[in-house]
């Protein structure tokens, strides 16, 4: 009895700076040596990966960049594979953004995608043109003619000198391939999904956090071609374009917290019912 209550009482009482310091180390492990644990890859991310994949070379790609700095971690990773990607098949790249912080987060989110190792040009295979105020109407007049509502890009050039501007003349839904919206914000998606999907009939895919998903069900796979769910999609996608970042470490980061989290419950049941029979 005393044996057993002596071990019971133990692993039912493991102190919680060991659990901490157990996660601490794991997580800090897999940043550096990621182990690449298996990851189901779900249909919605496989749409979106095949609506990517299906562009050709000189397609627009036109992309709402609606995320801030507080949903970074799982925004950015997503959507530096799908650039890296369309980037590999010589698709064009046109940002716009609705979240205020979005145009501060571009030069950070290039620099990850690294264009111009590709060969890409400024002005001719990729342009950022900023925040674009106005919500659902100002949609439906990018969509109708983007250089009557749009006269500068991000740094003040005016788009008349951009030649990638050009080949978006009236009707600027015309000379789109695919729209991509990252955005944590329903109204968004929404307002995209009436004035590309359900207006022209564009090719239409997202990233929203896991909480989103649910809600946009409705539209998939019919007014919108793919959905990425938060960090786990981002990591289904690197999984099946074979470029590889921040989103596989993450969750393998959430595999490796949540197996010592198990390991701790198992050890404390076993301690909770060692301490149990000792006292029968």
């Amino acid at each position: 009895m005393g044996e057993n209550g002596g071990i019971g009482k133990t692993l039912a009482n493991l102190p919680t700076w060991l659990y901490f310091g157990l996660i601490i180390i794991a997580m800090a492990y897999i940043t550096l040596y990621p182990l690449g644990f298996p990851i189901p890859i779900s249909d919605q991310t496989r749409y979106v990966y095949a609506a990517v994949d299906v562009l050709e070379t000189g397609d627009i790609f036109f992309v709402n960049m609606g995320y801030e700095s507080g949903t970074i971690a799982f925004m950015e990773p997503g959507m530096v594979a799908v650039f890296r990607h369309a980037i590999s098949k010589g698709v064009k790249l046109v940002i716009m953004s609705t979240a205020v912080e979005s145009p501060m987060l571009v030069g950070r989110l290039m620099d990850k995608v690294k264009p111009e190792a590709s060969g890409y040009v400024y002005g001719e295979d990729w342009v950022h043109l900023g925040f674009i105020a106005g919500g659902e109407p100002s949609y439906a007049s990018l969509m109708g003619d983007i250089n009557g509502l749009v006269t500068e890009d991000y740094q003040q050039t005016p788009t008349s000198d951009l030649p990638l501007m050009a080949e978006l003349g009236a009707p600027t839904h015309e000379k789109i391939a695919l729209v991509g919206i990252w955005t944590a914000g329903g109204d968004v998606i929404e307002g995209w999904i009436r004035q590309a999907a359900v207006q022209y009939d564009l090719p239409l895919i997202t990233e929203v956090n896991e909480m989103m998903v649910p809600t946009l069900l409705p539209y998939y796979p019919i007014n919108l071609d793919g959905i990425l769910n938060g960090g786990i999609g981002a990591a289904e996608y690197e999984n099946l374009s074979g470029f590889a970042g921040e989103a596989i470490k993450l969750s393998d980061m959430m595999t490796m917290g949540g197996l010592v989290v198990l390991i701790f419950l198992i050890l404390g049941n076993i301690g909770f019912l060692m301490t149990k029979g000792g006292k029968k």
